[in-house]
Order: C-alpha cells, then sequence, then structure tokens
C-alpha cells in the first residue's frame, strides 16, 4: 500500500509554486523594462532570478557602459556619429 492518498497526483505531475521578490532599483528597473517591453515586471522578475535576463549592477551609463549590458548591438559610438550616418544613407 502507497503512502499517498489516493487522489493526490503522482510526484512527477505535481505543481511547483515559486515566487521572487525583487526591490529596491532592481524592482524599479524591471518595472521600466517592462513597460518598454509590455510585458509584466513578475515575469521578467521570474526570469531575472532564473539567470534568462541579465540587469547592470550599477545605473546605465553611471559606472556600466551601455554596450556591456547587451541590450544594443549597434556601433558604440552611435550617438556622436547619428548626422554622419543618415548623410551616408540619403546620398545613395
Amino acid at each position: 500500500m502507497s503512502d499517498q492518498p489516493a487522489d493526490s497526483p503522482p510526484e512527477s505531475e505535481s505543481e511547483i509554486t515559486a515566487s521572487v521578490t525583487v526591490t529596491g532599483s532592481r524592482a524599479a528597473l524591471l518595472r521600466d523594462l517592462a513597460s518598454i517591453l509590455g510585458r509584466t515586471p513578475e515575469a521578467l522578475a521570474i526570469e531575472w532570478a532564473a539567470g534568462a535576463l541579465r540587469l547592470p549592477s550599477a545605473p546605465v551609463g553611471e559606472t556600466v557602459p551601455p554596450d556591456a549590458w547587451g541590450l544594443f548591438d549597434g556601433p558604440a559610438d552611435l550617438s556622436s556619429r547619428t548626422d554622419e550616418l543618415l548623410r551616408e544613407d540619403l546620398d545613395r
């Protein structure tokens, strides 16, 4: 006879529920990112806790250069060369 009640599912099918609590600047960053991406902060917090989403350890642009965060794969000097790059496209 089994120790499990007859109506409970086998262990391999049982649910796992987890929660993630994010506070402070990381929570604010997740909220901002969620609003930009059109996703929920909760979904991003779970991805962050699982290691699927990297967040900078400091405010972007202060001690962490924007290109180190991995969100932008264009040239690092894009903002200083915007006019030049636009003119090249218009001259084609």
